[in-house]
């Protein structure tokens, strides 16, 4: 039989079974899991990497952090245990988040995939657990510590034992432990289908280990990338944002350095870390969402392995808000993470004005924690997305969660885990900034308790683009704000909403009013075709 990693062909075929296989994992996770922030939201990723803990292929529905994220482990993984060390049955498991995806709640699973006892690859897992103990009060934590239970990298399973020692430790520290303990077995059994499939494929084309498949698929992919980014003009792009921080905004900067095949970001600029509150990102997580935004604006089709990496270097200076230093709280690092989109998309506009977008509306939620009659406890996420931002030549959509590939949450399944009633979810007029291409409408959303309920229920929500809107490019206009009322008025500054984070429904009388940000406009609103604006009110986009 001929070496298939040397054929075209063959090699396409077994890097989509390897896709495919990540995708199986993707689905096992999906359809175990416990909490609804990963069966419902997806909030989850799925990856093989080969030996040296480089990425082979990960699920096309993967959260794009997560992609990133998991090389980062399964490298420190082999730093701490080196391969000869690693027995069949281990199973690793970490939450750092100067490893892993950024804040505490993301667990990392990593399963070595053995092939005549010898490690030939990984399957890692991420998934955003509901609960990881620490404060419910994410606007408050002056360090790590107040944020959650810490994992250093710990054996889940010792040759295929269970660490009943660790799983106590975690569901003893988290509230809700069913569903986290639950979720964590579901990453456990998506990486071993993974490690099944691998070792099945490998026999298969008669390959002994993924050394020379990685080779080919990586550089394969590095080419593709290299001629993407040499397109583009040589030379120094820069843009700035401001954002929407805990108290007043604060500024995110980046300058962009095109010198042929190779492309450089660098953040220095940008806001320095602060506390309290955890909007701190570290490295590993602005690398992620740097990385993520770029491959959506060069090369969108481009399924990612560890080749796609090697033209970029990207860079923060130590202590600032996009590489904190432990121990920085980082609960809501996405409050800056996120804005990396919008500031990359307006540095790149003039070069690639058809690749990139106006500033988005962003995924918006809340977490609704209470008590059941029976006095167990709830805890359960709502998520909705905001307005697309324009691009040139296309309006924005309404309802687009970006960056993040979650999914919005099911009406109906959120109120049937919380004692919630969603009266409304609809698009919300004049909401998309004006352009020549319009942005897309926010949403709003109006929630109360169920009638009769008589406990009260806390929504913990840290809303962004509530001072700072969805900016516009090229002449477009900003997106309407987020905005927050309950029974009309909106929250003081000295309110829970400000000082804690989150509200509080106290009776069923009690509605909250959440309008979700618009996106930003693209072009001079004044050039914008008069059918399309007959159209946009006929949908009711405008009035």
């Amino acid at each position: 039989m001929s070496n298939p990693v040397l054929d075209p062909a063959g090699l396409q075929i077994i890097w989509s079974r390897l896709i495919s296989i990540s995708e199986e994992m993707f689905t096992t996770v999906w359809r175990t899991a416990f909490s609804p922030v990963v069966a419902v939201v997806q909030d989850h990723g799925c990856e093989i990497l080969d030996a040296e803990g480089n990425c082979l292929a990960h699920a096309p529905s993967s959260m794009p952090a997560f992609n990133l994220a998991m090389p980062v482990v399964t490298r420190a993984v082999l730093a701490r245990h080196p391969a000869t060390t690693i027995q069949p049955g281990d199973v690793f498991v970490t939450n750092d988040p100067w490893l892993s995806a950024g804040h505490l709640p993301d667990l990392c699973v990593v399963t070595p995939v053995f092939k005549a006892d010898r490690v030939v690859a990984f399957c890692a897992t991420i998934a955003h657990a509901n609960d990881i103990g620490g404060t419910n009060d994410d606007r408050r934590p002056r360090t790590v510590y107040e944020e959650g239970l810490q994992i250093p990298i710990l054996k889940l399973y010792d040759r295929g034992q269970r660490n009943d020692t660790l799983f106590a430790m975690i569901a003893a520290n988290v509230r809700g432990p069913a569903e986290v303990i639950g979720d964590l077995e579901a990453l456990v059994a998506a990486n071993e289908v993974g490690a099944r499939r691998i070792a099945a494929l490998l026999d298969e084309y008669g390959l002994t280990d993924t050394a020379e498949l990685s080779a080919a698929i990586q550089a394969r992919t590095e080419q593709a990338v290299r001629h993407a980014i040499a397109a583009i003009p040589d030379g120094i792009y820069r843009a700035s944002t401001q954002f929407d921080a805990l108290t007043e905004p604060l500024t995110l900067a980046v300058t962009v350095t095109v010198c042929g095949s190779n492309l450089t970001v660098d953040y220095t600029g940008s806001a320095d870390e602060i506390t309290p509150g955890g909007i701190n990102a570290t490295l590993s997580y602005t690398r992620a969402q740097t990385f993520y935004t770029l491959m959506c604006a060069l090369a969108p089709h481009l399924p990612h392995n560890e080749g796609s990496l090697r033209p970029f270097t990207i860079v923060a200076p130590e202590g600032s808000i996009l590489n904190c230093r432990f121990p920085a709280p980082v609960n809501l690092r996405l409050r800056s993470g996120w804005h990396l989109n919008t500031i990359l998309f307006a540095a790149l506009a003039e070069v690639l004005p058809g690749r990139v977008m106006a500033g988005s509306g962003f995924l918006a939620a809340f977490q609704a924690r209470g008590k059941r009659p029976c006095g167990s406890d709830f805890n359960v996420p709502f998520f909705a997305g905001g307005g697309q931002g324009a691009s040139e030549g296309r309006d924005g959509r309404a309802g687009y969660i970006y960056p993040s590939t979650a999914a919005g949450m099911s009406v109906e399944v959120f109120e049937s885990c919380t004692p919630l009633l969603i009266h409304s979810k609809a698009i919300l007029p004049n909401s998309g900034g004006a352009g020549r291409w319009r942005g897309g409408p926010g949403q709003r959303v109006v929630v109360s308790l169920l009638p009769g309920w008589k406990a009260p229920v806390e929504l913990l929500m840290t809303p962004d683009r509530m001072t700072c809107p969805a900016p516009g490019l090229a002449g477009g206009k900003p997106g309407a704000p987020v905005r927050v009322t309950v029974n009309g008025c909106t929250p003081a500054p000295d309110s829970t909403f400000y000082q804690a984070g989150y509200v509080t429904l106290a009776t069923p009388d009690d509605i909250l009013v959440w309008d979700l940000a618009g996106g930003g406009g693209w072009g001079d609103p004044a050039h914008r075709d008069l059918a399309a604006s007959r159209h946009d009110r006929e949908q009711g986009m405008i009035t």
